[in-house]
């Protein structure tokens, strides 16, 4: 009895170093301008630190796998990294273990955070992520992008003297619209054309050549009778 009181201490410090090597859930602090949470869950590998990587807008994470199977999901704070499009969507991150690309799993994303899972190897030692956001990073490309271009000097001049042109030409023709018409010709065909369409002259014209063609045709139509008339009296 003596000998199995002593030997539960022993047994209890076994089955906590092989729960912590099973698995450990807890947060890391990342410092990036201000102090930042990450939420992780790690299955057969232990996570000794975080450090931003502000060229690259990653984070590297320092790691130690204790088993081929092992696997870490991290809850990613948007704030801190993030991979989005030009049109602010979800683009996909990153992900190198020990400098090689690999795949990962995104188990969840809202919008404060978004959690991936990422398996590593035993011989693994340095996980990094890379976005196109990093809190703190100048180089950040989701904060510019969703940021609208400015207009050039260039076209800034450009529309300035167009808008002034416009202007102008307002002023004069409140003024002088006689004057305004006659320097723009074009407008002035056209809106003569839209307006009045046939001029009073030609309606005059076309009248007269109207009466012209009815008399000459009424003239034919009593000749032709005369001489049918004379026809049958012979």
């Amino acid at each position: 009895m003596a000998d199995f009181k002593l030997f539960l201490p022993v047994f209890f410090l076994l089955s906590l170093s092989f729960l912590s090597v099973y698995g450990d859930t807890g947060s890391l602090t990342v410092v990036a301008g201000k102090s930042y949470k990450i939420d992780y869950d790690a299955k057969y590998v232990q996570v000794l630190g975080v450090q931003p990587n502000k060229v690259d807008q990653g984070l590297i994470f320092s790691i130690q796998a204790t088993s081929p199977a092992a696997t870490l999901e991290l809850t990613l704070p948007r704030e801190l990294i993030d991979a989005t499009k030009k049109d602010g969507s979800n683009d996909s991150f990153i992900v190198l273990v020990d400098g090689t690309f690999t795949s990962y799993v995104e188990k969840n994303s809202i919008q404060t955070s978004r959690t991936v899972l990422i398996q590593v190897a035993l011989e693994n030692k340095e996980l990094e992520i890379i976005g196109t956001h990093l809190a703190g990073s100048e180089n950040s490309t989701s904060s510019t992008s969703q940021i609208p271009s400015q207009p050039s000097q260039t076209q800034f001049s450009t529309n300035q003297t167009l808008q002034q042109t416009n202007q102008t030409l307002q002023q004069q023709t409140q003024q002088n619209p006689t004057s305004a018409v006659a320097q723009n010709p074009t407008m002035n065909t056209s809106s003569q054309n839209l307006h009045f369409g046939i001029t009073g002259k030609q309606i005059i014209e076309y009248s007269v050549i109207a009466s012209a063609i009815l008399v000459l045709i009424i003239v034919l139509a009593s000749s032709k009778k005369s001489k049918t008339r004379k026809h049958i009296g012979k």
